[in-house]
C-alpha cells in the first residue's frame, strides 16, 4: 500500500509579522548561559532519577514521541527570535495533527476499525497526548524549584564565604527589583559574585590547609597533642588566621628543629658507646633499640648528620617523646656498661700481672696476648676471663713452690724489721708443712703476711734513715774523742798540725750541731712507732730508745 505524501505546513505571514512586531516593541530578554542553565537541568533530571521505573519508561517514551523543532523566525536585523511556547505548540501540532489523522485514516480503513473502534483509538491518543504535556509541565516545574533551590544554595554559600572572610555581604545581589529576571539571570549574576570570593576562599583555606598538614605532622613527629583550634580551618579564613597559623608553623619548625638536633646527638652519643663496646646492631642478640638506634642517622648532601625519618620505624628511632626518653635511659645505661667493663678490664689486667710477675711468665707470652686485646668488646672480657683462668691453672700447679718462695721471703723481712720469735710464732700457717694443704687459701694467707712484713718494713726504713745518720755521728764523736786522747798529733809539723786541728773542729762542731737535733728526732719518732704499734722499735735485736739512753749515759 502506497502511503501518501506529507504535507509541509504553510508559513503564517501573519503570525511571522506578529512575532517581528513584538520583538521590536519589547525590552530585550536576558538569558542565563548555557552552562548554568544545562548545571540546573542536570540536577533536576536526577532528581527526577528517584521515579519508579515504570514513570521513567512513560517519560522517556513521551519525550521521544514529541520531538520536533521548534518554529524560529527571524526579525529585521537579522536575529533569530523563539516564539512563544503556546504559539510554537499550536502552528507545529496543527502540523503534526493534519498529517496524523490523514494517516490513521487510511490505517483504520485498511483495517476496517468500525466509528467505535476510531473513536476509542483517538481518545486513547489524546488522553496520551493531556498525560505528556502534564509530565512536561512537572519537569520544567522542577527545573524551576532546582533552580530556586541552587539559587538558595548560592546565597548560602556566599553568606558563608563573607562570614569566613569577614567582608560584608553584597548589598546588590539580588535581580528581584529589576523587570522581567529570570531565575537563570539571578542564578547567573550569583555565580559572577561568587567566582571572585570562592577564588579568595580557595587561597586562603588553600594556605591553612598547608600550614594546617604541617602542624599535624609536626605534632606526630614530636609525639605531643594537638590543640583541636589549629583543626578547623573552614569557619575562618582572615589573614589575620593565615598569620596566626604561620606563626605556630614558624614555632613548630623550631621546636622540629630543636628536637631534631638533640635526637642526633643523643643518636650519635649511643653509636659511639656501641662502637667502643663493640655492639653489633645487626646480630640476633641486638635489641630493638639498637636496631633503630644504628639505622637512624643518613648523610644529607653537605655530608653533615640528618635523621633517616622523623617517624619511629623498624629502622629508626624517630623524634618523638619516646624516643628521647629510650636515648636518653640507653645512653645512661651504656656509660654505665662502659665504666663496668673498664673497671674489669682494670682488675683483671692488674690480677693478670700479678700472676705473670708470680709464674715468671715469659714477655714474649704476655706480649702476645696483649697485642690480642683490644677496645671494650666482650670478646676482650673473655679473653681477659680465659688468661686469669690459664694463670690460675698454672698457680694450683706450682702452689707448693710458691709457698716456699713466699716462706723465704717472708723469713728475710723477719731479718730486716728484728721480729722477735714471739712475733714470728704468731704467724701460724707458717708452720704448715703438709703438702695435701698447700692451697690457694695458704697461698693467700703467705701472700697478705708478706704483705703486711712489707708494709712494715716500708714504715721502719725512715726511722732506719735516722739511726744510720745518728750511728754515724755517734761513731764520729768516739774517734774526736779518741783523737783527743793522743798527744802525739800535736807533734806534727806546722802545716799538718793546722789542717789536723781544723779538721778536729770541724767534727767536734757537727757532732755538737747534728747529734742532739738526730737525738731528739729519734726519741719523737720511737715514741710515736710506740704508741701506734703497741710495742718498742727494735734495732739490732735492742730497743733503740734504750740504746739512745745508755748512750748518752757513756757520754
Amino acid at each position: 500500500m502506497t502511503s501518501p505524501s506529507r504535507e509541509e505546513p504553510d508559513t503564517d505571514v501573519s503570525a511571522m509579522d506578529t512575532a517581528i512586531k513584538m520583538r521590536e516593541s519589547s525590552p530585550v530578554v536576558r538569558f542565563a548561559t548555557p552552562r548554568t542553565i544545562e548545571k540546573v537541568r542536570e540536577r533536576a533530571f536526577a532528581a527526577a532519577a528517584g521515579l519508579d521505573d515504570q514513570s521513567r519508561m512513560s517519560i522517556n517514551q513521551s519525550m521521544a514521541s514529541v520531538s520536533y523543532t521548534p518554529i524560529m523566525t527571524p526579525n529585521r536585523s537579522g536575529d533569530i527570535v523563539l516564539l512563544s511556547p503556546s504559539r510554537t505548540i499550536a502552528e507545529t501540532l496543527k502540523s503534526l495533527a493534519t498529517v496524523t489523522g490523514q494517516q490513521l485514516e487510511e490505517v483504520w480503513d485498511e483495517v476496517g476499525y468500525s466509528p467505535e473502534d476510531r473513536a476509542s483509538q483517538l481518545n486513547d491518543l489524546i488522553v496520551k497526548f493531556r498525560d505528556l504535556c502534564e509530565q512536561k509541565i512537572s519537569e520544567e516545574r522542577g527545573v524551576a524549584e532546582t533552580f530556586s533551590q541552587t539559587i538558595n544554595e548560592a546565597k548560602e554559600e556566599m553568606q558563608q564565604l563573607t562570614a569566613a572572610l569577614q567582608i560584608p555581604f553584597p548589598g546588590d545581589i539580588s535581580l528581584e527589583h529589576e523587570q522581567q529576571s529570570t531565575l537563570s539571570d539571578e542564578l547567573a549574576h550569583l555565580e559572577i559574585a561568587l567566582d571572585d570570593l570562592r577564588v579568595t576562599a580557595s587561597q586562603a583555606l588553600e594556605d591553612l590547609q598547608e600550614c594546617r598538614d604541617f602542624l599535624i605532622e609536626a605534632h606526630e613527629a614530636l609525639g605531643v597533642e594537638m590543640n583541636p583550634k589549629w583543626i578547623e580551618i573552614g569557619s575562618d579564613l582572615t589573614m589575620g588566621q593565615r598569620e596566626k597559623f604561620h606563626e605556630k608553623k614558624a614555632e613548630m619548625k623550631s621546636e622540629l628543629s630543636t628536637r631534631t638536633s638533640a635526637i642526633i646527638q643523643l643518636v650519635r652519643d649511643c653509636q659511639h658507646l656501641m662502637r667502643d663496646l663493640k655492639m653489633e646492631a645487626e646480630s640476633d642478640s641486638a635489641s630493638e633499640i639498637d636496631k633503630r638506634i644504628a639505622g637512624s642517622l643518613v648523610r644529607s648532601k653537605d655530608d653533615s648528620f640528618m635523621m633517616a625519618s622523623k617517624h619511629r620505624t623498624d629502622t629508626c628511632i624517630g623524634i618523638d617523646n619516646i624516643a628521647m626518653e629510650e636515648l636518653t635511659k640507653r645512653v645512661s645505661e651504656l656509660h654505665v656498661e662502659k665504666r663496668r667493663r673498664k673497671t674489669r678490664l682494670q682488675e683483671m689486667g692488674l690480677e693478670i700481672a700479678k700472676l705473670w710477675e708470680k709464674l715468671r711468665v715469659p714477655e714474649d707470652e704476655q706480649m702476645t696476648f696483649t697485642e690480642s686485646v683490644r677496645g671494650l668488646g666482650i670478646d676482650t672480657l673473655k679473653k681477659g676471663e680465659t688468661e686469669l683462668q690459664r694463670l690460675h691453672a698454672i698457680k694450683t700447679e706450682m702452689i707448693g713452690q710458691l709457698i716456699e718462695e713466699a716462706r723465704q721471703g717472708i723469713k728475710e723481712l723477719w731479718d730486716q724489721i728484728d721480729a722477735e720469735e714471739e712475733y714470728r710464732s704468731s704467724f701460724q700457717a707458717f708452720c704448715v708443712n703438709d703438702e695435701n694443704a698447700f692451697d690457694d687459701n695458704l697461698l693467700e694467707a703467705h701472700e697478705a703476711y708478706l704483705g703486711k712484713l712489707h708494709n712494715r718494713y716500708e714504715q721502719r726504713k725512715p726511722i732506719l734513715r735516722l739511726i744510720e745518720r745518728r750511728e754515724g755521728i755517734v761513731k764520729e764523736r768516739m774517734e774526736y774523742e779518741n783523737l783527743q786522747k793522743d798527744p802525739e798529733r800535736l807533734k806534727q809539723r806546722s802545716g799538718a798540725l793546722a789542717r789536723q786541728l781544723l779538721e778536729e773542729e770541724k767534727m767536734a762542731r757537727r757532732i755538737k750541731r747534728e747529734l742532739p737535733k738526730l737525738t731528739n728526732a729519734l726519741k719523737e719518732k720511737l715514741t710515736e712507732w710506740k704508741e701506734r704499734h703497741s710495742e718498742d722499735f727494735l734495732h739490732q735485736k735492742a730497743i733503740y730508745l734504750d740504746e739512745i739512753s745508755r748512750q748518752e749515759e757513756d757520754w
